[in-house]
């Protein structure tokens, strides 16, 4: 009998978490290959909602834990120290685990980190979502597209990616353009029903719902006060209009803890109700209520959610600052900077315009359309493995 393809997973926070799943799900059918999934990071720390938690249920077969240091993300040193810690916990895991594939997602640093670690040790190593764009003063783009030039593999969500990844010099069979995973969720109608986000969070599901969901970027910490002010102005003219509030905590990136701070007072406010993570199986619910309902859900901060995931539903999302300048996106979005009057008055018209949420609910989603998991799955089972000609890239 062949050997099992053993294949290790990194993640190191919900968002990404959450995107992996729908892959995680489909590898774990296959009767090729052996998965495993190492969690770390905001995953084991409850301020960011610990959702370790939320993974445990989904019952995968052999999961790993690296705990990480809780260290104080509001001074420089946060990231680089992180990265050195997730480095060499993840290269001692992987000396013990000896996979013959490691998947990694994005361009957070813990995902750095684990690149590092993987290539490094001669692991051939997949990348998920390189090639996109994101201008707004995050590293995003530095990070992402030095994971792509560490990785072997690429599996893009879009063309425009994939394209942008060959023009960096890897070669052609090592990038695919499988679509965005998170279609896979939504295709699937793998989210909450009704009467599932009523009791979990306890509203009515009779007036509008706002999501607002904002993460710190490094060329705004002077002004992040300052800007979290200026959105909670807003939501709070909005809340007394007969709205639902729903806040989620924000990344654990350097000024995260910052907003924490700020969010302890609106613990008790009318119509705000906050979250450390809804997790994509409440989010998506909640978007699809406006189909489903016919209730006005708006999605508002700065995620890449709010472009990425809403315009299969529908659902109108004011995109506030610069965090996702650059990224592939649906006529859906309202970009506004960080003044209150402004980001009130583009919540409402999401609310309030019948024509706007109208071209929302006609808009073109440009993530693909879904078997993202089949189609990695797929790739992996019939992929030789011969690793001296993974490991040696050749460049254009």
């Amino acid at each position: 009998m062949k050997k099992k393809i053993k294949v290790s997973i990194f993640t190191g926070n919900r968002a990404e978490y959450g995107l992996l799943s729908p892959i995680i799900s489909k590898i774990s059918k296959s009767r090729k290959i052996n998965e495993n999934v190492i969690i770390s990071g905001s995953h084991l720390d409850k301020k960011y909602g610990l959702t370790s938690k939320e993974i445990h249920k989904d019952k995968i077969q052999k999961l790993y834990k690296l705990k990480t240091l809780n260290r104080k993300n509001n001074v420089p040193e946060f990231t680089p120290l992180s990265i050195s810690e997730i480095i060499n916990k993840v290269a001692n895991l992987l000396k013990k685990i000896k996979p013959d594939l490691f998947i990694i997602y994005a361009d957070r640093y813990e995902t750095f980190a684990a690149a590092i670690a993987s290539t490094q040790m001669g692991i051939p190593t997949v990348h998920l979502e390189g090639g996109d764009l994101t201008e707004g003063g995050t590293f995003d783009d530095n990070v992402r597209h030095a994971i792509t030039k560490l990785s072997h593999f690429h599996f893009t969500t879009n063309e425009m990616a994939k394209k942008r990844i060959m023009r960096m010099g890897e070669e052609k069979w090592r990038v695919r353009n499988f679509g965005y995973p998170a279609i896979d969720l939504i295709r699937d109608e793998n989210f909450a029903k009704p009467e599932e986000i009523s009791k979990k969070l306890n509203i009515s599901l009779k007036k509008p719902i706002v999501i607002f969901t904002l993460h710190p970027i490094p060329i705004e910490q002077k002004n992040f006060k300052i800007n979290i002010k200026n959105c909670l102005i807003a939501l709070e003219k909005i809340s007394p209009k007969d709205v639902d509030i729903i806040i989620t905590n924000p990344n654990s990136d350097r000024g995260g803890d910052t907003f924490l701070k700020i969010l302890k007072k609106y613990k008790n406010k009318k119509n705000f109700k906050i979250y450390g993570s809804l997790g994509r199986y409440y989010y998506h619910g909640i978007l699809s209520l406006i189909k489903k309902l016919n209730i006005p859900i708006v999605c508002v901060g700065n995620s890449s959610s709010g472009i990425k995931e809403t315009a299969i539903f529908g659902c109108p999302t004011v995109n506030i600052g610069q965090r996702q300048d650059g990224r592939l996106r649906s006529n859906n979005i309202i970009d506004v900077s960080y003044e209150s009057k402004k980001i009130f008055n583009a919540i409402n018209k999401c609310i309030k315009d019948k024509t706007f949420k109208k071209k929302c609910i006609k808009s073109k989603n440009v993530y693909g359309g879904g078997d993202t998991g089949k189609k990695i799955v797929n790739f992996i089972e019939k992929l030789n493995f011969d690793k001296k000609k993974i490991i040696i890239k050749k460049f254009k």
